[in-house]
């Protein structure tokens, strides 16, 4: 990770809002470096602090105390795509609307037009270009949400559960444009509480009541630690997914998959080396 060039610093970070004659702490002394390139999941239960976080990386709501750092000259450097696929929309069609974010910064008339019409075309969009937003369907106005980000180019996205009002087959589309942006080189930041899209990230902070529980690679906190009957998921409360509770099984009877999987491709590849070694 020391390898990987430091692009958002955020030291002390706390959130706090009022409640009542009281105030919420939504996040509390944060300390977190996300790095160019990397694909960071975040978890946590409801009202943890994740949304919060994303909110102050893309400026929708300022620290308490603390500061963030953005190490970019990209105007935007960080744009996010929002949990309900209908929040952000506001042109009346699929052309207009990934227009309306370029001419707020500015684009000039030819190039918006180039460059809307390529992020469509990356999302799968561009032969609904002359469409009515209105008739889109859920998963279509969320890879919509992402071509609005991809036309202005940021290199660091933040995706604040943009999968949870999905139906199963939508979710795979935004997951396959997401993969596509990690592909060439783009930051990710992944807010879920979804635990079987954590399969494609590279990293893995858990937060718990505002502050830092797990911070490291994916299979450490899905598998216990030599010596642990527990994994760092299981003791904050979390379900495994499927794969991984059908590899622990498997571990269990005495087969030692190598790597561990998370994914049902990589499973699929352990369980085939695991026989070909036999």
């Amino acid at each position: 990770m020391s390898k990987l060039k430091e692009f958002i610093t955020i030291h002390q970070l706390s959130v706090t809002f009022p409640s009542g004659e009281q105030e919420k702490k939504a996040l509390q002394q944060l300390e977190l470096s996300l790095y160019e390139g990397q694909w960071t999941a975040i978890v946590g239960s409801n009202g943890c602090g994740k949304s919060t976080l994303a909110k102050v990386l893309t400026g929708l709501i300022p620290p308490t105390s603390g500061s963030v750092q953005i190490d970019s000259k990209a105007h935007p450097a960080v744009q996010m795509v929002f949990q309900n696929p209908e929040t952000p929309i506001i042109g009346e069609t699929v052309y207009e609307d990934v227009c309306f974010g370029l001419m707020n910064y500015g684009v000039d008339a030819e190039a918006m037009k180039r460059r809307a019409l390529e992020a469509l075309q990356q999302v799968g969009l561009l032969p609904l270009a002359e469409a009515q937003t209105a008739s889109l369907s859920g998963g279509q106005k969320q890879l919509l949400n992402i071509a609005g980000c991809l036309a202005l180019n940021p290199p660091i996205y933040v995706f604040d559960e943009a999968t949870s009002m999905l139906d199963p087959l939508s979710r795979q589309h935004v997951l396959e444009a997401v993969r596509k942006l990690h592909d060439q080189g783009h930051t990710i930041l992944w807010i879920t509480q979804l635990l079987d899209e954590l399969a494609w990230c590279d990293r893995v902070v858990a937060i718990e009541d505002g502050s830092i529980a797990y911070d490291g690679p994916k299979t450490d906190f899905f598998y216990p630690a030599s010596g642990d009957e527990q994994s760092v998921c299981e003791s904050l409360g979390f379900v495994a997914p499927y794969t991984v509770k059908t590899v622990q099984a498997l571990r269990k009877r005495g087969f030692q998959l190598n790597p561990l999987p998370v994914s049902p491709i990589e499973f699929s590849k352990a369980v085939s080396a695991l026989y070909d070694s036999n």
